[in-house]
């Protein structure tokens, strides 16, 4: 289950994704996918790449200090272990950024946690893509609902 604010995603139109964004067999990739589809910006970053796969006309960089500062993101999925998930946090502090949603896994330890609120980050847990109404305002939440049900079980575990 998500805890965290439940956060609208109304307004967040340029995203930042970490994680194993090649990979299709990734949960990151689907994330991505998944943000793309409602035709949001996004800026992949894959700490697995290798730095001669950056491209900036593919918004693909290896760490998000890569992207360039003249580009405001609103908000940072994470898809990676936590561990990694800490420097994004920095990072997205110095860039001004104030939300963050943790995909299952990306949110292990009460670390990371303590840590987006020590640097006044907002953020949410759970799954983006299994629990999609959670990302929304209450109006769209209960359009969603009329419309479908949400499976349950989420399988993006990253860990």
């Amino acid at each position: 289950m998500s805890s965290g604010p439940v956060l609208s995603i109304h307004g967040l139109n340029t995203w930042a994704i970490v994680g194993d964004v090649l990979n299709n067999s990734k949960p990151a990739s689907r994330v991505a996918s998944a943000i793309q589809s409602q035709g949001r910006i996004l800026y992949r970053i894959s700490p697995m790449i290798d730095p001669s796969e950056a491209s900036t006309q593919k918004r693909l960089y290896k760490k998000m200090v890569d992207i360039p500062q003249n580009i405001k993101i609103d908000a940072v999925n994470l898809c990676i272990n936590y561990r990694i998930g800490l420097t994004v946090l920095e990072e997205m502090k110095r860039r001004g950024i104030k939300y963050c949603f943790f995909q299952p896994g990306a949110d292990q330890g009460e670390e990371i946690i303590q840590k987006a609120e020590e640097l006044g980050i907002v953020y949410q847990r759970g799954c983006m893509i299994v629990e999609p109404m959670l990302a929304l305002d209450e109006e769209d939440r209960k359009a969603l609902q009329e419309k479908e049900s949400i499976e349950t079980n989420c399988s993006c575990d990253i860990l």
